[in-house]
C-alpha cells in the first residue's frame, strides 16, 4: 500500500469519556491533539502518541454491546521512562507504556489474538502488505502488530462496539487501495465515504472479523475529498 502516514492508528469507543481522557491524557501522557465531531452524540477525541493516534470515540448515548474485537492490547513507547507500566485503559483493555525501543517498539504496538495466528499474519503481509519482521509480528512503517494465539475477535456488523475495536491505516487513496486488498484476498466491512471535507474513508475485515479503517485524510494527502458519494 501507499501509505500516507508511517503509523498506525487505533480506535476504541466509551460511554465514559471524562475516565478515558484522565487514562490517556494523564496517565499515559498523550497530548490531546482535538476532538472530532462525527455526528450528534458521537465525539473523537484524537490523543497524539508519536504520531500514531489514539482515536477515543465517546458515544453519549452509550456504547452497545457487541462480543469483543481480537485486539487484546496496546503498547505505547513513552519518552523518558525507564520501567514499563502495565494496566488497562477504563474500558479494560490492556496497556503498557514502555520505554523506547521495548520489544521494538518506538511508537505503537498492538497486539490481536487469534485462534489461528499463522492464517492472520498471512492476510497482514499478504493483503495489506505489511512488512514481516519476526515470526508473529509485523510492520506498518513505523508500527508493530504482533499475532498471539488466543481466542479471536468476533464477526460484527458495526464496527461501534466496547474497547479497543479497529486500526486505521492512512493512505493516499482509500477506494484505490480498498480495491487492491480485496484483489489481494481482503473483504469490504463498509464501503468509503466522504466525510465533511476531512477525510475518504472505509473499512476491510480481516479473517477473525476485526475491523481495518482505510483513510485518505486530506490533512495527511494534501488532496480534498468532496462530500459523501
Amino acid at each position: 500500500m501507499r501509505l500516507a502516514k508511517p503509523r498506525l492508528d487505533i480506535g476504541l469507543f466509551t460511554d465514559d469519556i471524562e475516565a478515558q481522557r484522565e487514562f490517556w491524557g494523564g496517565r499515559a501522557g498523550l497530548r490531546l491533539d482535538h476532538e472530532l465531531t462525527l455526528e450528534r452524540g458521537w465525539v473523537q477525541h484524537r490523543f497524539d502518541a508519536h504520531g500514531s493516534v489514539v482515536k477515543v470515540n465517546h458515544l453519549a448515548e452509550g456504547v452497545p454491546f457487541r462480543p469483543p474485537s481480537g485486539i487484546t492490547g496496546l503498547a505505547v513507547a513513552v519518552q523518558g521512562r525507564t520501567e514499563p507500566w502495565t494496566g488497562s485503559h477504563p474500558g479494560g483493555d490492556r496497556v503498557a507504556l514502555v520505554p523506547p525501543g521495548t520489544d521494538g517498539v518506538t511508537g505503537i504496538g498492538v497486539t490481536l489474538a487469534s485462534s489461528d495466528p499463522d492464517r492472520l499474519l498471512g492476510f497482514y503481509t499478504d493483503a495489506l502488505e505489511f512488512e514481516p519482521v519476526a515470526r508473529d509480528t509485523v510492520r506498518c512503517g513505523e508500527s508493530l502488530l504482533t499475532v498471539v494465539e488466543g481466542a479471536s475477535g468476533s464477526e460484527a456488523d458495526d464496527v461501534i462496539g466496547p474497547g479497543f475495536r479497529y486500526l486505521t491505516v492512512q493512505v493516499f487513496d482509500a477506494d484505490t487501495e480498498m480495491a487492491a486488498i480485496v484483489r489481494r484476498g481482503g473483504r469490504i466491512a463498509r464501503a468509503a465515504i466522504s466525510f465533511a471535507g476531512v477525510a475518504r474513508f472505509g473499512f476491510v475485515a480481516d479473517p477473525d472479523g476485526n475491523w481495518i479503517e482505510i483513510s485518505a485524510r486530506t490533512s495527511l494527502t494534501g488532496i480534498e475529498v468532496g462530500s459523501e458519494r
